[in-house]
């Protein structure tokens, strides 16, 4: 199995397809496990790096997270480009991987061809999940199909990566809040925006979250699926993975 050592510590990826590079970057909680319901749609037309985030999946586990989680991840995700010797590639960050990839961004530019961020919660974090994260992991971890979703991702210490992740989220709402270290005006190359009206963490939110980081960002559009939950990658598979293909397309 493929590894790069970061910070002392072995972080898996692997490599699926063949064609342009297209990074993905899993969100909270998960591993690039989560992305095996879709994997085929983008394999078959890209060669898809996948990334177990430093303490997540097949990676060497971490004592803790840090607190800058987000931020901390996508340096850690640069490490990886530069590991490989890429060009600038074309991302797609899912949930809390959205937020690492626009981090990813902010900071190397120059490694990333263009981005969709997809069902994520804006620039800074949002009190009702953050304050009570502890109460919600823990009615989560009573449901079957959580603990079996939880255990396909990180095997049998899932528990293990799901405490330290609810920790660095309390963490940085109570300490840190904002999720970038840079303005997002300063983003210069060609971004999408995605998301569910249907999604359950941000249906009431996310129209006018969008709209307001589009007046920020130059290089910048959204596209909504009326239909599906979170993150909308996942939950509309096949219809994302064609809005997907063809914003890279008209990236270029």
């Amino acid at each position: 199995m493929p590894y790069f050592k970061y910070n002392e510590k072995k972080v898996f990826y692997s490599i699926e397809g063949a064609g342009e590079p297209l990074l993905l970057i899993h969100g909270n909680s998960v591993s690039s496990k989560m992305f095996s319901p879709v994997l085929e749609y983008y394999s078959s037309s890209f060669r898809v790096i996948l990334i177990d985030l430093p303490g997540h999946g097949k990676s060497a586990r971490l004592y803790s997270f840090p607190k800058d989680f987000w931020y901390e991840n996508a340096i850690a995700v640069h490490e990886l480009l530069k590991h490989l010797g890429l060009p600038p590639v074309n991302v797609i960050g899912t949930s809390g991987g959205a937020l690492i990839a626009l981090n990813l961004l902010l900071e190397h530019p120059e490694s990333v061809k263009a981005l969709i961020a997809d069902s994520f919660e804006g620039t800074e974090s949002v009190a009702s999940f953050a304050d009570n994260v502890h109460m919600l992991r823990a009615e989560d971890k009573k449901k079957l199909f959580m603990k079996l979703y939880w255990f396909r991702n990180h095997g049998l210490d899932w528990r293990r990566v799901v405490d330290n992740d609810s920790e660095a989220i309390y963490a940085h709402h109570m300490e840190i809040k904002k999720f970038f270290h840079r303005d997002l005006s300063e983003i210069k190359k060609p971004l999408l925006l995605t998301g569910s009206l249907e999604d359950e963490f941000l249906k009431d939110i996310i129209v006018d979250l969008y709209a307001d980081l589009k007046e920020t960002i130059k290089r910048c559009r959204s596209h909504y699926f009326y239909t599906g939950g979170h993150p909308a990658m996942i939950t509309s598979g096949e219809e994302f993975a064609k809005v997907a293909a063809d914003f890279f397309k008209f990236s270029e």
